[in-house]
């Protein structure tokens, strides 16, 4: 009798400690989980969100460091200009260092081109190119620009370039020759931005030169 009895409290001990190493282990490993979740959401919202912003100017990848830049020229690089309908950036992106999100970098040759809709044309209205590095930080899963270095113009423009861009000053230049390269890139970006607006525009012309397709 008595090595029954012994038994059944051997048995119910046992018990008892593999039910309460369950549930503690359950609450241990749940919590983070679903306090993570939302959070993670959240991030991958805000970077959809940027890369949905960048593409109504034209912006076609999912880079949302790339769209930032993008945001950035359209926007603050076409300040100081005559008010037009649309910016437009050509964006060459020479190099990017991410490995400091608080200072994330890019080099590149950026241009801004502002136009006004007349019937099925854009007409270029005003513009320039702003080759430099773009600084940029990391907030969550979003990317804010917090400054600019620019080439300086003019006679300065050499020395500046080879300072901002160190070992990537070759290939910028060759970017910054390339106006046929650039050229592409101008029409495909202005082909991406009018169909994510929507717009009805089939052709861009320059001041004194003829219109020309868009690759729509």
């Amino acid at each position: 009798m008595k090595k029954k009895l012994a038994l059944l409290l051997s048995l119910l001990m046992i018990f008892s400690f593999t039910v309460l190493t369950a549930c503690g282990g359950n609450n241990n490993e749940a919590a983070p989980a679903e306090e993570s979740a939302p959070a993670a959401e959240e991030n991958t919202a805000d970077a959809a969100e940027e890369i949905a912003d960048a593409a109504e100017h034209g912006y076609a990848g999912s880079d949302p460091v790339e769209a930032a830049v993008y945001e950035y020229v359209a926007d603050e690089l076409s300040e100081g200009y005559p008010d037009a309908e649309y910016n437009i950036p050509i964006v060459s992106i020479v190099g990017t260092d991410d490995s400091n999100a608080s200072d994330i970098l890019v080099w590149g040759d950026f241009w801004v081109i502002n136009y006004n809709g007349e019937g099925d044309t854009l007409k270029a209205a005003s513009g320039g190119d702003y080759p430099g590095l773009i600084h940029l930080k990391k907030d969550d899963d979003e990317y804010e620009v917090v400054k600019m270095d620019t080439v300086a113009d003019g006679g300065n423009f050499e020395s500046s370039a080879k300072e901002i861009f160190g070992d990537k000053y070759d290939a910028f230049m060759k970017v910054n020759s390339d106006s046929e390269a650039r050229e592409k890139l101008r029409a495909e970006t202005i082909a991406n931005f009018v169909k994510a607006n929507s717009l009805n525009f089939t052709k861009y012309q320059d001041e004194g030169w003829d219109p020309v397709d868009i690759p729509l």
